[in-house]
C-alpha cells in the first residue's frame, strides 16, 4: 500500500485524549492543514514511517510513554520534524526539557483554536525561513565553478539553464574535475534550493548496505537494525539527491533507483508500505555508461531515466588557461583553512603548473597547492614545487608521452616567436611572457633554444 502525500502542510497530533485530537482537527483543517491523529506512541511512529510530516503536536503526558521520551526516540531515528509540545499538567522541569529538546512552542491546555493556529503558522514559517537562510548561506561563498575558459563558460551556462527545470541530469567527467560542485550549483540555483541537498558516494557504500542507506529500514529488518532509520531519499524529500559514481551501483540497487524515478515511491527495508517522496535526482560518473550498458553492467532503462540532460565537466588539461584563476581561488581558501597569511605565488610557478598534465584534475591541484602553501615562506616560488611535478618532464619524455612532446614543441615555438619579436632581448621577452628573466633562461636551456633558433 502506498500512502500518497498531500499538497497541504501535514500536522501529526499525538495525544491520548480523543476530544483533544478532535478539537485540534477542527481548529486546523479549516486553516488548510492536513491533520493526522495518533492516540499513542506506536501509532504515531507508524505514521512517521509511512508519511513525511511538516509538524508534530505532542502531548507531554501520555499513557504509554511521555512525549519527551517519544520525541527523543524520533530524533534518534533521524527524524527532525519541528514540534510543539502541549500539556495540561506539565511541571516546570518538563517544560524546560521540552524547550531544550528543540520544541518551538509549549501550549498549556486548554488553549484556544486561534492560539493553536497562530503557533502552528509561526512554527512552519520559522522552519521555512531557516531553510531559505541555509540556501542563502550556501550561495554566499564565491562561485564554486571557477574559470573563464570557453569550456567552463558553456558548462556554467548549461548548468544554470537546467537548474531552472526539474529534469534529471547526468554529470560526467574524469575523477577530480568537480562533478559534485556542478550538482551543488544546479541545486543552489533551483526552486528546491531551500530544501536539502544530499550527496551519496555510491562506490563508498557496501553492496549489502546500499538499499538500507538509500531507502532506510524498519527495526528488526536485519541483524543489527535496532531501530527505524530514514534513508537518504527520505532525507532529501522536496530537495535534491546527488548519486555520485552511479556506475558502481549493483544491478539490484539500480532496479530500486529505477522504481523511485518511475513512481516517486520508496520502500524501507522490512516495511510493508511505500512512501511517496519528491526528490530531484542528479547523478555523476567518470565511467562510460553507454559502454557499461552494452556490457550488461548498467540498466539501459535507468540510463535513459538519468540521462535526460547530460553535462560533461572538462578535465583540467582541457582548460589550462583557467589554472591561474583556480590557483588564486583555491590558495585563498587553503590559507584560511590552515590559518596562513595569504601568500603571493610567482608567475614562474603558474607557468610550471600550466605545463603539468594533472591526471588528478582539480583535486590533485588542490593537494599540491596545500602542500606548497604550508611548506613555503612568504612567497611560493619554483623551489616549492613538488619533485614529481618537475620530474614529469623527464619521465614523460622517457615514456614517449605524446601530450608532453606536443606541449614542449608548442612552448618552444611560442618562446622563439616572442624572442624573435624582441630581437633576442630576453628581458623584454620575459615581460611579454609574464615570467621572470631567470626562469626564461631556464626554459630556454630545457627546450634547447639557442641563438641560431632566434636569429635564423
Amino acid at each position: 500500500m502506498t500512502v500518497a502525500p498531500s499538497n497541504k502542510p501535514t500536522v501529526l497530533v499525538l495525544d491520548d485524549e480523543k476530544n483533544i485530537r478532535r478539537s485540534i482537527e477542527i481548529a486546523l483543517e479549516p486553516e488548510g492543514y492536513e491533520v493526522l491523529a495518533a492516540h499513542d506512541a506506536a501509532a504515531a511512529m507508524r505514521i512517521l514511517q509511512e508519511r513525511i510530516v511538516d509538524l508534530m503536536l505532542i502531548d507531554i503526558r501520555l499513557g504509554d510513554i511521555d512525549g519527551l521520551t517519544f520525541y527523543k526516540k524520533v530524533q534518534t531515528d533521524g527524524i527532525h520534524t519541528p514540534v510543539i509540545f502541549i500539556s495540561g499538567n506539565a511541571t516546570l522541569t518538563e517544560a524546560a526539557q521540552a524547550v531544550k529538546l528543540g520544541g518551538f512552542d509549549f501550549l498549556e491546555k486548554p488553549f484556544t483554536a486561534e492560539k493553536l493556529a497562530v503557533s502552528v503558522r509561526r512554527c512552519l514559517e520559522y522552519t521555512a525561513l531557516q531553510r531559505r537562510l541555509r540556501a542563502v548561506e550556501a550561495r554566499s561563498p564565491a562561485p564554486q565553478i571557477v574559470g573563464d575558459s570557453p569550456a567552463i563558460r558553456k558548462l556554467v551556462t548549461d548548468a544554470l539553464r537546467v537548474a531552472e527545470t526539474s529534469a534529471n541530469v547526468l554529470i560526467t567527467g574524469e575523477s577530480g574535475t568537480g562533478k559534485e560542485l556542478v550538482a551543488n550549483s544546479i541545486h543552489t540555483h533551483s526552486a528546491r534550493c531551500a530544501a536539502p541537498f544530499v550527496k551519496v558516494n555510491c562506490s563508498a557504500i557496501p553492496e549489502s548496505l546500499i538499499e538500507s542507506e538509500l531507502f532506510g529500514h524498519e527495526r528488526g529488518a536485519f541483524t543489527g537494525a535496532s531501530g527505524t532509520r530514514r534513508g537518504l531519499f527520505e532525507v532529501a524529500h522536496s530537495g535534491t539527491i546527488f548519486l555520485d559514481e552511479i556506475a558502481d551501483l549493483a544491478l539490484p540497487a539500480q532496479a530500486k533507483i529505477l522504481r523511485v524515478l518511475q513512481s516517486g515511491e520508496i520502500q524501507k527495508v522490512g516495511a510493508e508500505r511505500s512512501i511517496k517522496v519528491d526528490v530531484r535526482v542528479l547523478s555523476g560518473t567518470h565511467k562510460d555508461l553507454k559502454k557499461a550498458v552494452a556490457l550488461g553492467a548498467f540498466r539501459e532503462d535507468l540510463y535513459y531515466r538519468l540521462n535526460v540532460v547530460p553535462l560533461r565537466v572538462p578535465s583540467l588539461r582541457e582548460r589550462v588557461e583557467d589554472i591561474p584563476l583556480l590557483v588564486r581561488f583555491i590558495a585563498q581558501r587553503l590559507c584560511e583553512k590552515n590559518n596562513l597569511k595569504e601568500k603571493e605565488i610567482d608567475e614562474d610557478v603558474l607557468w610550471e603548473l600550466k605545463r603539468y598534465p594533472w591526471p588528478g584534475n582539480v583535486r590533485e591541484l588542490q593537494n599540491v597547492l596545500e602542500r606548497m602553501l604550508i611548506m613555503s615562506g612568504e612567497r611560493v616560488t619554483v623551489v616549492n614545487l613538488p619533485e614529481e611535478l618537475l620530474a614529469t618532464e623527464v619521465t614523460a619524455t622517457n615514456s614517449g608521452s605524446a601530450l608532453r612532446e606536443f606541449r614542449d614543441r608548442t612552448e618552444r615555438a611560442y618562446i622563439i616567436g616572442v624572442l624573435r619579436k624582441h630581437k633576442g632581448n630576453v628581458s623584454q621577452a620575459a615581460v611579454e611572457l609574464g615570467i621572470g628573466r631567470p626562469y626564461l633562461h631556464k626554459r630556454m636551456a630545457v627546450l634547447e633554444i639557442g641563438k641560431k633558433d632566434i636569429y635564423s
